[in-house]
Formats: C-alpha cells, structure tokens, sequence
C-alpha cells in the first residue's frame, strides 16, 4: 500500500523531477507556450495567468463540449498558480481560473454585503468575503485547470483531493458522490497544457471535463461547496490561487475591472 501511496503522490514526482535539475529555476517552472500576445489588438479575448501565461478566454460556453450541459455563458474573474518547491527547485503544477455567472455574482446579497468590508487586494484574507463565496447558492462557477508540469497523472491529482476532500466527505456521508467524480477525473490523459473543467452548476451537480470529454457528472450541493471550501477556505490548497481570484471576484464585486492583462491573439 505505501508503494501505491508514493507512486502517486506528488512528493514523490517533484523529488524524481528534482532529481533531473540542479538549478533553483528550470523547466518545471517555465510558462506555457501557447501563442504570442498580439499586440494592440481591439478585443480583449484572453487573459493569461500571471507567472505561467497560461492563456484564459474571457468567457466560456461549455454548451460548445455538450449541448446537453445547459450551462450559461460563464466569465472570467482571475487565475492563480498550484506549485510545489522541492530542494530550492519550484514546480508549477497547475493554473487554476474561475468563471461565473457575473449578473448571479453582483446579485448575491451576502457577497455584497461582504464585499464591503474587504479591503482592495486584501479580499482574500476577510474571512466573511471568502465564506460567502464558497457558500453561495444558485450561481455556476467553473474552475478551469491548465496542467503546468510535465509528467504529471491524473492519479497524482485525485490522490492530492483524496487528502483533503475525502475526509470531509466521509464526515458529511458523501463519500460515494466524491468517489465517484474522482474514479471519472482519474481516467483523464493530462499532458502539459492540458485543460479540465470542475464544474460546479447552481444546481449542486459537479461535472469534470478534460480534452473537451465529459468524464463524469454527479449532484451533490455538499461536494460543490467543499470544492470551493479546499481553495477559498481558511486552509487553501493554494494561497496564490485563493488570492488572485478573491480579489478578481472582489473587483467585480465593487464594480471594477477585474485582473489586469494584455490582450492575446485567438
């Protein structure tokens, strides 16, 4: 069993990667390369996450993957970076953006409320704000992964949800819905650039989408929010990623633009 447990750990990938490199910088953490940004181009279409450049349209349809989905038309609100250090070497795993309903968004009445009392750039650390995020009802947000780290399986990702998801599952009798998205997300073929979809519908139902693939969907409100709970709760699994997209969603909230970001060609 613990040969299992560090075949598929991330641990375990980072020191063999490590391995490979004796430079504090190197291509474990180097950006994606996907297309050269276009200069003065009229349309804002993408924003790129800030250290990878990771490229992130400013809205989606994921009706365009499966008509049957039934999801409306989704905006971005920021992206932040999941990395690893392992011996002085940093790993990017993987980006992480967010997309909403943003007329859903401005409606919410506890976000609002909140909104009020985060400082600008600092919404990520106002406790009331970031609740009311995970906990809003009856608003679709998407969280969109790049895959960022060569070498990287799908295993080694659910095993990392495993540690802190299952759990909280299992206290709240949810433990065959996780299980059941997760053995979905596990049959996923990343590479890097790679992009997956988690799509958490007003509704309750999780969807998990890779390489324009419906893996696996199941509803369950609980799961939804404990998703958001890993990333916007007080123990995130990523503090760039809480930070960034708190303060885009703040932004929105208070009626600015939200992350700054030039424009990049289709």
């Amino acid at each position: 069993m613990s040969f299992v447990k560090k075949k598929y750990s991330l641990t375990s990938l980072t020191e063999s990667l490590a391995k490979l490199t004796t430079i504090k910088s190197s291509k474990y953490a180097e950006p994606i390369s996907d297309g050269e940004d276009e200069e003065g181009s009229a349309t804002l279409r993408y924003k790129r996450e800030e250290k990878t450049k990771a490229k992130y349209p400013v809205g989606i349809d994921l009706n365009e993957i499966d008509s049957s989905l039934r999801f409306p038309m989704l905006t971005f609100v920021g992206a932040g970076l999941r990395s690893e250090s392992f011996v002085g070497v940093e790993f990017w795993i993987y980006t992480i953006g967010l997309y909403v309903e943003l007329d859903k968004l401005k409606a919410s009445q506890a976000l609002q409320e909140h909104a009020k009392g985060a400082e600008p750039g600092a919404a990520h650390e106002h406790a009331p704000f970031c609740r009311a995020l995970i906990d809003m009802k009856d608003v679709t947000r998407v969280l969109r992964f790049v895959i960022t780290l060569s070498g990287l399986k799908a295993a080694i990702v659910v095993a990392q949800f495993d540690k802190v998801l299952l759990p909280k599952m299992k206290k709240k009798g949810k433990e065959e819905n996780y299980r059941f998205i997760m053995e979905n997300m596990g049959k996923a073929k990343f590479r890097k650039g790679t992009v997956m979809f988690l799509a958490l519908s007003g509704n309750g139902t999780v969807t998990c989408i890779c390489d324009e693939e419906v893996l696996g969907s199941v509803t369950c409100p609980v799961l939804c929010e404990s998703i958001m709970d890993i990333y916007f709760g007080e123990k995130p699994i990523s503090a760039d990623v809480k930070e960034k997209i708190c303060n885009g969603i703040h932004q929105e909230s208070i009626g600015e633009s939200s992350q700054e970001s030039s424009p990049v060609d289709p």
